[in-house]
């Protein structure tokens, strides 16, 4: 990671990944839009799901039996309205609507749902986007306040912390990123209609701003427990790329001279390894490692599973340490799987 990459034209033969499948529509599940999955670093997958015989659950699988975390039967949630996020120690968040009404953030561990966070007195609307989380259970969220304001949060110890809010900025996008470090990472746009990530509040750990050198930033930075944010942007007088910003310095990975038309999004995991969605110059939209930006790990219009990728997402909460993939895909035969791409 830090010197950018020059390779010729991207080609999404010859598989770098293996696509294992998770969980499938069916019998059980009759869909997953459009929320993501999530994956840790034992390679556990968590996902929400729609049920065939009514509601929704959030369940686990690993590539064998796909686990109930909790389900229609949970007595304090309505219905899951968020991708779940799992901090490898046994718990996950998720947002929900509560039985008693309302919206919350809830965790769920040991068969216990817990909320963390709810509307009430100070929130008026959890979200939108879904809850990233830390070791320590800290999970960090987006919500609007009774106030009038959009933020991004942190419940804590009992607590919910505000880290910034539109007193500050003009609007937040993608999700609010927190490590075990409880650094929180947010992608936000400016009055001035530029747009600026920021880690740590006000950015004290680092930020980055269109203006000189970039004149977008994309929606869905990432954040790993090291304080680097991978992100990808439109650079200014032409050309995008993806970048990392470690304490203010920002350093190129790879960028349209590999090969691209453009990038949408970008992935970092602890262990440094950043991915990428991006569209390779006269193809369609894929997903890439940066340090093998010529085979795709799963694209459009790819033969896949005896069927088509029509669709595919995946967001931060989505990579794990040992460069495991967790990817929600819509197939042209209708049928929609959660996989985890595993380094072949």
């Amino acid at each position: 990671m830090g010197s950018r990459t020059n390779v010729t034209a991207p080609m999404t033969s010859a598989r770098a990944f293996h696509l294992v499948p998770i969980a499938s529509t069916g019998d059980r599940f009759r869909g997953f839009d459009v929320y993501v999955a999530a994956v840790d670093d034992a390679g556990t997958v968590a996902f929400q799901a729609e049920l065939q015989d009514g509601g929704t659950g959030v369940f686990t699988g690993d590539g064998g039996v796909v686990r109930v975390v909790a389900d229609r039967s949970a007595t304090l949630v309505r219905r899951f309205c968020s991708h779940p996020d799992l901090n490898g120690v046994g718990a996950l968040s998720v947002y929900a609507e509560l039985a008693a009404g309302g919206q919350g953030v809830v965790l769920l561990e040991a068969g216990a749902v817990t909320p963390v966070a709810r509307t009430g007195d100070a929130l008026a609307r959890i979200g939108p986007a879904g809850p990233t989380m830390n070791r320590a259970g800290e999970v960090a969220f987006r919500a609007d306040t009774r106030a009038g304001e959009s933020g991004v949060f942190v419940a804590r110890r009992g607590a919910v912390v505000r880290v910034a809010d539109t007193t500050e900025v003009a609007a937040f996008q993608g999700l609010p990123l927190i490590n075990d470090r409880g650094t929180v990472a947010y992608r936000a746009d400016l009055r001035d209609g530029g747009h600026g990530i920021y880690v740590g509040p006000g950015g004290a750990l680092g930020r980055v701003e269109t203006g000189e050198r970039f004149c977008e930033l994309g929606r869905f930075p990432s954040l790993n427990h090291a304080d680097v944010v991978a992100f990808a942007a439109r650079v200014t007088g032409g050309g995008a790329g993806v970048f990392t910003l470690e304490r203010g310095r920002v350093t190129p990975v790879i960028d349209t001279s590999a090969g691209f038309e453009s990038f949408r999004g970008a992935l970092i995991n602890d262990a440094g390894t950043v991915f990428f969605y991006g569209t390779p110059s006269g193809g369609e939209l894929g997903v890439y490692a940066a340090a093998d930006p010529r085979r795709a790990i799963v694209a459009f219009g790819e033969a896949l599973f005896g069927s088509t990728v029509v669709d595919f997402a995946l967001n931060p909460v989505s990579v794990n340490a040992r460069d495991q993939l967790a990817i929600r895909v819509r197939l042209a035969d209708g049928r929609q799987l959660i996989v985890r791409a595993d380094p072949a």
